[in-house]
Order: structure tokens, then C-alpha cells, then sequence
């Protein structure tokens, strides 16, 4: 029969509603709300509740996972909780005293406020994202993995904020400040993708977890100002990382991933209001004071696109913390399909009300109607890399790998047998002439050893089912098998799978042991 293409876009939104104590309200229903897509009313057609006020109704165990199985689907793991909090120290962003300043403050709360429901995990950036401890709600777990971290040497950014020169020759001064500025500008442009390409990690190893998901962004400074200028409707401006910050809000929308930035510095004093500074000059504004205002704005407009809240000029970060964990309590989860067909790139504002007097309602507070564009091969290879090298693992596509040494037709030590189930849900699969085609990219990659080797060894799945293997594909997943010499000493087995039609990635981590 003739195949009926059709393109349906979900907008999903997490809402948390509170009265005017700052309770959760956990009564309402999809009847109590409204949603306004840059003003025209939308259907609801999604609605759930999650909520860490109640139980849950016992739920059939997860399967208990073969030997030397290993998965990167929440499903198949432990019970989903209501909510997860991911925490983000910003060594790369923060000096090295605020950083001390903040970690003092997360050791108080992993002491004295962890609750029992809490679901949190532990990640720094430095020049790249490294993970002290996934979610879990065991305190004391956390905070031995936190004794483990000694901070970061802020070294990229002390150069992106150079002081001014004064050497007493003016125009000496000038050629210096002009040099330094180049520099400044160089270090804060990696500072920038840097800190993007930690949120697309952290976004894409979040996005298959249920229910609310929150990110704690701890900082000293949130670098990218000039890349969220155009974020803001009717600038008309552009900005130099536009395609990074398309694909980071992407990746951020795609998981629901309310980000609530917190000011590692706390309360913030102006050193140009210090007595003892002789040449401060207020004419106009400080420097410094400016430089505050741009990084809390920058922070607000975060916090508000994301559904998320912004801290700052406050020396309670554990509060903040906590806070930003109990706004999970109860969430609200609406989509809807947008009745426009406007997919321009345009800002579109979501406004959503609820049928209940002097409530609280907190949601992010739209979208980038971008439409699809077609993957390239340097799309394909640069999130292959990213993947690759990213210490979280991507679950956009779901897997389930098993690892063992090679057995059949004889036993070889030196050869591993890599069995993987990919999640077909999320692989793009098109009719053409009778078969249903699609195209995977497959990583493996092996680290470790006496020496710091690495083995590469990387392949294309081009997939032509016939509609009875469709069928079974799409109700069991696809299953595949390879077999990869060892390397010597290798510690770590890291696969990394892409859709290279839509840029889906999934990607595991499978130690060797």
C-alpha cells in the first residue's frame, strides 16, 4: 500500500505549581489548565502528574541484568524516581576561593539536608566534565566522592579577565589592553563551547530519565552573555555562537532540563566602592558592577527559558540547593502539538494558566520554532567525537550490551564478543521500494592499559529490513554482533551509537575488569 508520510512536532512542558505558603498544589488536573502559544490557545494532549509527596503504586521490578550486561536505559535500571537533580561545580568558570566557598556549602547540605526521596548526582567541569557520582540518594556516598575533588585551577579564566595595564606610557597602555583583549577574547570564545558542550552532554545523559529533571549550575560566572543575546525576542542581533547555542537549546528542550544557576561568589561587593581604591570612577557605572548585572541577567533569562530559577546575592547556597530540589515535589507534565506551521526559528512565548486563585506557576517560558535540517557529515562526525569523549553517558537511544571474551568456535583471550540491543524507538526508519532503510554509526572505542593507549575501531550499520524483520524490530529492538580484538590492559569499553539521519545518540560505558 502507498506510505502516508507525517510530520507531528510535541511541545512537552514541566509546570510546578505553588500556593502562596510555597507548598506544592498536588490536586489539579488537565481540565485546570491553558496553554497560549505566542497567544493562540493549544490542545492539551499530553498530561501526567509526578510526585514525590505519595508513593507510587508498586511498580514490576526492573530485570535483574544478565552477566556481564550492561545498559544505559533508566527502565532497565533501578525505579524511576518523580525527580532527579544533576549538581554542576564550574571549576572552569569560578575562581579558585569561590570554588572552596561552594564546596564548603554542598558538604553542609549533603550533611544535614539530603532527604531519603532525593535523587542526586555530582558533576565538575574543568576543561572537560567529569563525573564524582551519578544519581544516587545515598549522602554519604556523595560526599566521599566529593572529598575526592580538589578543585580547579581557573586558568583560562583568569585570562579571559586581564587587568587593565598601567605602565604610565599611554600609549604603551593602549597597545597592551588591545593585545590582552585579543587573548581575553580567545580564551572566553573555549570557555563558551566548553561550558555548551557540558550542557549537551548533561541534557542528552538526562533525557530517556521520567519525570522532572533539574540541573544545578554552580558558578562563578556563566561565560556565554553574548550568546544568549539573540534569546531575548526582538534584539534582531546576532551572535557568534548561534549554531552552538541552537543545538545546546536543542538538546536542553529535547530533555526538559530546567537549569537553576546559583552564584558560587554569594554576596557580591564591588572592589570599585572600596576606600582604599583611588582610582575607581563611577561615572557611567562600574566595570565590575556591570559585569555583575550582565552575568545575573544572563542567569535570569536562563533560569526563565528552562523553567528553572536563578540565586544569587545570597550566601546560602545550600538553601538554594535544597530549594531548587523541592520544587521537584510535584510536577506537572503537559504537551501539546502546535497548531502553527510557522517553523522559522522564531522565538515562540508559551504562557500557561491555571484554573486556581493566588497560585505560583513556574515553567519555562518557550521555544526556537527551528525546523529540521539534514544532518552533514561533519555534524555526524563531530557528535560522534563528542560522545566518544564524554565522560556521561548520551541515552537518546537506548542499549543494552553484552561483553565477553570469545569462546566459539574456540577460546580467544584476545577477542571480545560485543552482543548489542539497540531500542528501536528511537532509530529512524524509512519505507524505500518495499524496505524499511536506515543508517547507524557505531564507536567502539578501548582505554587504558600500562600505558595510556587507545583503541578505535569505528563502523556503519546500513539497515534494509524486510517488512517481517521490521516488524520484529519494531516490537524487540534491533540486535547485533561483533566481534574486536582486545587491547592489552584495557580498562574501559566505550560504545557510542548515533542515528545518522536525526543525530540521536546513545552511549555506554562498560568497564573490562
Amino acid at each position: 500500500p502507498p506510505v502516508v508520510r507525517v510530520t507531528t512536532r510535541l511541545v512537552e512542558i514541566n509546570v510546578i505549581v505553588h500556593d502562596r505558603k510555597g507548598q506544592p498544589v498536588a490536586d489539579l488536573t488537565k481540565d485546570d489548565f491553558t496553554i497560549l502559544d505566542k497567544g493562540q490557545p493549544q490542545k492539551i494532549t499530553y498530561f501526567s502528574v509526578e510526585s514525590a509527596l505519595k508513593p507510587k503504586p508498586s511498580a514490576k521490578p526492573a530485570p535483574k541484568m544478565p552477566p556481564s550486561t550492561f545498559t544505559n536505559r533508566p527502565e532497565l535500571r533501578d525505579s524511576a524516581p518523580a525527580a532527579v537533580t544533576a549538581i554542576l561545580l564550574d571549576g572552569l568558570n569560578t575562581r579558585f576561593e569561590d570554588q572552596a566557598y561552594a564546596r564548603q556549602q554542598l558538604i553542609k547540605f549533603l550533611t544535614t539536608q539530603v532527604q531519603p526521596s532525593d535523587r542526586v548526582a555530582l558533576y565538575t567541569l574543568g576543561r572537560n566534565i567529569r563525573v564524582l557520582h551519578d544519581f544516587t540518594s545515598d549522602a554519604s556516598s556523595l560526599l566521599r566522592a566529593l572529598a575526592r575533588q580538589r578543585g580547579e585551577h581557573a586558568a583560562d579564566l583568569d585570562a579571559s579577565e586581564p587587568a587593565d595595564s598601567d605602565t604610565g606610557v599611554e600609549e604603551l597602555d593602549a597597545w597592551l589592553n588591545e593585545i590582552n583583549q585579543n587573548m581575553a577574547e580567545f580564551y572566553t570564545r573555549n570557555r563558551v563551547r566548553t561550558t555548551l558542550d557540558a550542557l549537551q552532554a548533561i541534557a542528552q545523559h538526562m533525557a530517556r530519565i521520567p519525570g522532572r529533571k533539574n540541573l544545578i549550575w554552580v558558578s562563578g560566572g556563566f561565560p556565554f552573555s553574548m550568546g544568549l543575546d539573540n534569546m531575548s525576542p526582538g534584539t534582531g542581533e546576532r551572535t557568534t555562537f548561534s549554531d552552538e547555542m541552537e543545538i545546546t537549546g536543542r538538546a536542553l528542550n529535547s530533555a526538559s532540563l530546567a537549569i537553576y544557576p546559583v552564584d558560587a561568589r554569594g554576596l557580591v561587593g564591588i572592589p570599585e566602592f572600596s576606600a582604599s581604591n583611588r582610582k575607581a570612577d563611577l561615572k557611567g557605572g562600574s566595570k565590575a558592577l556591570r559585569q555583575i548585572q550582565r552575568t545575573h541577567e544572563t542567569m535570569e533569562i536562563l533560569a526563565e527559558r528552562t523553567g528553572g530559577k536563578a540565586f544569587y546575592n545570597s550566601n546560602d547556597i545550600k538553601g538554594a540547593v535544597r530549594k531548587a530540589i523541592d520544587d521537584s515535589r510535584v510536577t506537572y507534565v503537559v504537551g501539546y502539538h502546535p497548531s502553527h506551521n510557522q517553523w522559522d526559528g522564531e522565538w515562540r512565548e508559551i504562557k500557561i494558566k491555571v484554573n486556581r486563585p493566588r497560585v505560583n506557576v513556574a515553567y519555562r517560558r518557550g521555544y526556537h520554532a527551528i525546523a529540521d535540517r539534514p544532518v552533514t557529515e561533519r555534524d555526524r562526525k563531530t557528535a560522534l567525537q563528542e560522545a566518544l569523549w564524554s565522560t556521561l553517558e548520551a541515552t537518546t537511544i537506548g542499549l543494552t550490551v553484552n561483553v565477553r571474551p570469545v569462546t566459539q568456535p574456540q577460546p580467544q583471550p584476545n577477542m571480545l564478543r560485543v552482543t548489542i540491543g539497540i531500542d528501536s524507538r528511537n532509530v529512524n526508519l524509512e519505507e524505500r521500494e518495499g524496505r524499511w532503510t536506515g543508517k547507524l554509526d557505531l564507536l567502539f572505542v578501548q582505554q587504558g592499559g600500562a600505558a595510556p593507549k587507545v583503541s578505535t575501531l569505528h563502523d556503519t550499520l546500513d539497515l534494509k529490513l524486510t517488512p517481517e524483520v521490521y516488524r520484529t524490530v519494531v516490537q524487540k529492538g534491533i540486535y547485533l554482533g561483533k566481534n574486536i580484538p582486545r587491547l592489552a590492559g584495557a580498562a574501559e569499553l566505550r560504545l557510542v551509537v548515533r542515528d545518522a539521519s536525526t543525530g540521536a545518540v546513545g552511549s555506554l560505558n562498560i568497564p573490562l575488569k
